[in-house]
C-alpha cells in the first residue's frame, strides 16, 4: 500500500474527525480508508484510532503519529518543490473565497491562473463565512480583512477594492440626490452585514476620516444581493466599485460623487503558518498581486 497516501488520510481523519469525511474528500470509500488506518496500525504495532459504528477517538500514541505525519508531509512537500526547476505547480490548490467578490473581482483572475498552470487544478470554496483552513484542508483564503481566528494563520496584502456609493436613477428621482455625506443618514441605505463598518460607513482618511450613520430597508451578508436591491430602487448601496462596473456602464445604477471617497477595502491572502509555503501557494499568490494590482488600475 501507498504509505504516504496513509499519512494523508491519517492526517485529515484526525483533522476532520471523520472517516466518511475523508472518503468524501478524497473521492474513496470509507472501507479504503479503515484498509489504510488498519495498515498504519500494523506498521506502527500501535492503536491509533478507537471507533465504533458512530465515532471515532484518538488515541495518545495516534496523537503523537499525528505529529510524525504533519511533519513528514510538510518536509515531503517541501522537497518535491525546492527540486522542480521551472515555474510549474502541479496538484490540487484549495482556495476559499467570498461568495460575491469571487464572481466579479476574482474569476476572471482565477481563470487565468489556470490557464497558466493547467497542470494544477484550483478547487473553490464559494462562502461568505470564514472558513477555518486548517480543519477544512484550504491551502490560502481570500479575505477583505486581515482579522485572525487563528494564530496559526498568516494573511498578507494582495490587492485593494475601491468603493463606490450607487443608487439607480428611479430611486434617486424619487428621494433626491444627497450632495453632502451628512445627508446619507436620512436615505434608504442598503446594509453589507459582514462589512468592518456595516452601519457606520466611513470616508476619507487621516484629517478627512468622517463616518457616517446609516439604516435601512434591507441588511444582507451577500454584496451581490444588496446591487440587485439597489438596481430596484430600494435606496443606496456601498459596495465595491468592480462589484457594478457593468451596471455603471449601462446607467442601470449611478455613482455617487460625494467627499471624501468611501475607504477602500484591502484584499488579503490569508494561509496557514508554514515555514515552506507550498509552491503552488507562493505562484498564485504573486500571480494575485500582479493580477489584482492591474485590474484596480483599469478600473
Amino acid at each position: 500500500m501507498d504509505r504516504l497516501k496513509g499519512l494523508e488520510y491519517y492526517k485529515r481523519i484526525v483533522e476532520l474527525g471523520s472517516f466518511t469525511a475523508v472518503a468524501e474528500e478524497f473521492g474513496c470509500s470509507n472501507a479504503v480508508i479503515s484498509k489504510y488506518v488498519r495498515f498504519l496500525e500494523d506498521w506502527t504495532g500501535a492503536r491509533l484510532v478507537n471507533r465504533n459504528t458512530r465515532t471515532i477517538s484518538i488515541t495518545e500514541e495516534g496523537q503523537s503519529f499525528y505529529d510524525y505525519c504533519v511533519g513528514v508531509l510538510s518536509n515531503t512537500a517541501r522537497v518535491m518543490d525546492d527540486l522542480r526547476q521551472d515555474d510549474r505547480a502541479g496538484g490540487q490548490l484549495v482556495v476559499a473565497c467570498p461568495v460575491s467578490m469571487s464572481l466579479t473581482i476574482l474569476a476572471p483572475v482565477l481563470f487565468r491562473f489556470q490557464q497558466a498552470h493547467p497542470e494544477l487544478v484550483v478547487r473553490l470554496r464559494q462562502s461568505d463565512a470564514m472558513t477555518d483552513l486548517i480543519s477544512e484542508g484550504v491551502d490560502l483564503a481570500i479575505r477583505a480583512t486581515a482579522s485572525l481566528d487563528d494564530s496559526a494563520l498568516v494573511a498578507i496584502a494582495v490587492g485593494t477594492m475601491p468603493r463606490c456609493l450607487v443608487a439607480a436613477p428611479d430611486y434617486l428621482a424619487r428621494h433626491g440626490t444627497p450632495t453632502t455625506l451628512a445627508e446619507l443618514g436620512q436615505h434608504r441605505c442598503l446594509i453589507f452585514s459582514l462589512s468592518q463598518d456595516s452601519q457606520h460607513w466611513q470616508f476619507g482618511e487621516g484629517e478627512t476620516a468622517q463616518t457616517v450613520a446609516v439604516s435601512g430597508p434591507l441588511v444582507s451578508d451577500n454584496s451581490l444581493m444588496l446591487v440587485e436591491a439597489a438596481c430596484h430602487g430600494l435606496g443606496i448601496a456601498l459596495v465595491p466599485r468592480g462589484y457594478v462596473s457593468r451596471q455603471l456602464a449601462s446607467g442601470e445604477l449611478v455613482a455617487l460623487d460625494l467627499q471624501p471617497e468611501p475607504v477602500s477595502r484591502t484584499i488579503y491572502a490569508v494561509y496557514p503558518d508554514r515555514r515552506h509555503l507550498p509552491q503552488r501557494v507562493r505562484l498564485f499568490i504573486d500571480f494575485l498581486k500582479t493580477e489584482l494590482a492591474a485590474t484596480v488600475a483599469a478600473a
